[in-house]
């Protein structure tokens, strides 16, 4: 019965009512492609724009922080300066991506400030830096279509190690700051050369690149 009703609907009006079915909401959606990553010497040139904006930003918000640092460690106050990355370098984050026009941050796989979370699209890179030597890690350039991301790892210098270095060899000042200041720190413990994170910054890609991820 059932064929011989739709033997009389004409074969046109079948074929529309098939492919209408195939694109109804509820059907398969499409899923999203996963970000391509490159070296910065490898990534394509229609990302050079965005991956050059995008390392402008991770500079620039590098030398204001250093800035600071260093202004505070030649007055001696150690404390001070951690306090400024607790209360200063969401500011001169801010102020870097006004100035920019790009997002930009720094993350690491042990945070010392929750706010430092890495976004979505680094997450695996950063995991995978874990417990690595800042030198063995290259810095990324990852493709998110109409957007660009960069990683540049950040190693652990010898300066680094006064607050982040292992627990029992940081001060009383710095262990009893770090316990008020933040409570869940994991950012301690590194030596000499480890990857203690990475700035990111990401930018959009320049007008008129094609949008979509190349294949893999």
């Amino acid at each position: 019965m059932l064929a011989s009703s739709f033997s009389s609907v004409p074969r046109a009006l079948v074929v529309a009512i098939v492919l209408a079915t195939l694109a109804a909401p509820g059907g398969p959606e499409p899923q999203p492609q996963e970000p391509v990553v490159y070296s910065v010497g490898q990534a394509p040139p229609r990302l050079a724009a965005g991956v050059g904006e995008a390392e402008a930003a991770i500079v620039a918000l590098q030398r204001r922080l250093s800035a600071r640092l260093l202004q505070e460690l030649r007055a001696g106050g150690l404390a001070q300066a951690i306090a400024v990355c607790r209360d200063e370098a969401p500011v001169l984050t801010a102020e870097t991506v006004r100035a920019e026009g790009v997002r930009v941050g720094r993350t690491s796989h042990r945070l010392r400030n929750p706010r430092n979370t890495a976004p979505a699209w680094a997450e695996p890179l950063v995991a995978a830096g874990a417990n690595r030597k800042a030198a063995s890690v290259e810095p990324a350039v990852v493709d998110l279509g109409d957007r660009v991301g960069v990683l540049r790892p950040i190693p652990t210098m010898a300066m680094c190690l006064r607050c982040h270095g292992p627990v029992e060899d940081l001060s009383s000042e710095v262990k009893t700051f770090l316990a008020r200041a933040y409570p869940s720190d994991r950012a301690v413990a590194f030596e000499e050369g480890d990857l203690r994170g990475f700035a990111w910054a990401e930018a959009p890609v320049a007008s008129g690149a094609p949008s979509q991820a190349p294949p893999r």
